[in-house]
C-alpha cells in the first residue's frame, strides 16, 4: 500500500542530486537567490521524497527539491522538512504524520494554492511540486 507522510528527517538520511550547473555554473544566479532566501527565511517548503519507490529502492530520494538540499548542505541545516510517498508502507512503515487529503499536504507549503499535487491512475500521490522559481510571483514571495 502507498501512503504519504509529513516528516522531519536528519539531513544525512536523504539522498539528493547535486547538479554542477546549479552549484557553480549556468544557474549561479538562481543558486544565489535561493541561498539568500534560505538564509533570510529558512527552507519555506518541504522537499518531496520517494521512499522504497520503483526507481530508487530503500532510500529517502528527493524527487522535487534537489536545489534546496544543495543549499541546505551549504548552510549546515541538520533537519529537513519532507513530504514522503512511501511505496511499501505496509512492509516499511514510517513514523510520520499520515497525509490523506490534498489540503493536508498544502498546509505545509508557503504558497499552498500554487502547489501541484499529481496522482497516478489509482489515486496515489506520485509528485508534489511547488511553483517554478521563474514565475514572477514566486520570486517576489520567496526572495
Amino acid at each position: 500500500m502507498i501512503k504519504t507522510y509529513y516528516m522531519e528527517l536528519p539531513f544525512e538520511k536523504i539522498s539528493y542530486l547535486d547538479r554542477p550547473e546549479f552549484s557553480n555554473g549556468q544557474e549561479q544566479s538562481f543558486h544565489d537567490a535561493l541561498k539568500n532566501s534560505m538564509i533570510k527565511y529558512g527552507m519555506k517548503d518541504p522537499v518531496y521524497i520517494h521512499y522504497h519507490g520503483p526507481n530508487y529502492g530503500p532510500h529517502f530520494k528527493v524527487i522535487v527539491g534537489n536545489n534546496r538540499m544543495v543549499v541546505a548542505k551549504e548552510l549546515g541545516l541538520k533537519i529537513i522538512k519532507t513530504i514522503i510517498t512511501n511505496f511499501k508502507a505496509e512492509e516499511y512503515p514510517l513514523d510520520g504524520q499520515l497525509l490523506t487529503a490534498d489540503e493536508q499536504i498544502r498546509s505545509f507549503f508557503f504558497l499552498p494554492n500554487d502547489l501541484q499535487i499529481r496522482r497516478d491512475k489509482n489515486g496515489n500521490i506520485d509528485q508534489v511540486t511547488p511553483p517554478y522559481y521563474n514565475n514572477t510571483k514566486i520570486r517576489e514571495q520567496y526572495v
